[in-house]
């Protein structure tokens, strides 16, 4: 190790095109003595991109107290842990959060490292021109059609933008419910974004056409900030 302390590094990887990598995360896979990582056949692909040869490990939600244990192991041995998510930021939606929170409340010594980089977040409310101040994410809902519609209804009078992600399985049954509970709000759909076929598709209050969306991909879903809100200084 020339250039990294031993910690826990969170590392963010592109959440579609391979090129969105930072250097600083390069050098850091590269550099960490092992790797956790939510789906280590994505990670694998990043690593023989760039050539990286660090060893792998899965870090999965159902194993999670063997592989916070092993991850216990390698830092109070004084070792670089890195983790990454199957794309983005870790900590944003994928179980990493478990572990950080184990580091801090058990092993205080330990550095947490941030390697900031790409996230769904950031990248659909960059591209919205809608005034983003305040935020509401609210990730991936519930599977159980009643429990995501009162979790929408819970929000119903957040006047600022919301984000959510979806799977294919569920979008547009999100988006019908959506559109139910903010009729007057402005929709931004992004698919498969940084990817090769990225699309954005913006529905005006009251309006949604679904049979415009391809059924394919990943997708995040921003609804609009409120009337009251976006005619605000």
């Amino acid at each position: 190790m020339s250039l990294q302390k031993p910690g826990l590094y969170i590392i963010s990887t592109p959440i579609g095109n391979l090129k969105d990598i930072t250097l600083r995360a390069l050098e850091t896979l590269q550099e960490c003595d092992v790797v956790l990582a939510e789906d280590t056949r994505k990670a694998k692909i990043l690593f023989q991109t760039y050539k990286i040869d660090s060893p792998l490990k899965s870090f999965r939600i159902h194993q999670i107290r063997s592989d916070i244990e092993f991850a216990k192991n390698k830092l109070t041995e004084k070792k670089a842990v890195g983790f990454i998510t199957d794309a983005g930021t870790p900590g944003i939606s994928d179980p990493v959060s478990h572990l950080v929170r184990f580091v801090r409340e058990n092993l205080p010594e330990v550095p947490i490292i941030p390697i900031p980089g790409p996230s769904a977040l950031s990248t659909i409310l960059s591209v919205s021109g809608w005034q983003t101040n305040p935020t509401l994410f609210l990730g991936f809902l519930s599977s159980k059609k009643t429990r995501r519609k009162q979790t929408l209804l819970e929000y119903k009078a957040f006047e600022g933008c919301i984000v959510i992600f979806e799977s294919v399985h569920r979008v547009f049954e999100l988006l019908e419910e959506v559109r139910e509970v903010f009729p007057e709000r402005e929709i931004l759909i992004g698919r498969e974004m940084t990817k090769k076929f990225e699309n954005f598709y913006l529905f005006p209050p009251y309006q949604l056409d679904k049979s415009m969306i391809p059924p394919k991909g990943e997708f995040t879903i921003l609804i609009a900030p409120s009337k009251e809100k976006k005619s605000s200084p």
